[in-house]
């Protein structure tokens, strides 16, 4: 029985280690990923918080509003990581001019 359980262990560590090829994530999926995150986070910590209520089943939204408030966290943190506000471009000119707004990017194939 043993030698089943390190022989299917072995067999699961070494497809866990393929090789795969990475790419990066479409804008989309990285907020989502962010925001996801964030309201995991908020639920943990609001969960925490119950630690510190004298009737902690009466308090029972506070994961919830830890979660909202974690989600939109990650969203605000998710849209910042996929477009900088500011940033800087040259125009056909050689000068450098201040861009305002979201980056959109096309790409080409």
């Amino acid at each position: 029985m043993l030698k089943k359980c390190c022989i299917c262990a072995c067999l699961i560590l070494m497809v866990s280690f393929l090789p795969v090829r990475s790419h990066a994530g479409s804008p989309l999926q990285v907020v989502l990923y962010d925001s996801l995150i964030g309201a995991g986070i908020g639920a943990l910590v609001g969960a925490s918080t119950l630690a510190f209520m004298d009737n902690p089943s009466d308090n029972t939204i506070r994961i919830a509003q830890g979660a909202s408030i974690g989600l939109i966290c990650g969203l605000a943190f998710g849209l910042y990581e996929i477009s900088p506000m500011f940033y800087t471009m040259r125009t056909p000119a050689g000068e450098k001019e201040w861009v305002y707004g979201l980056q959109v990017g096309i790409p080409f194939k």
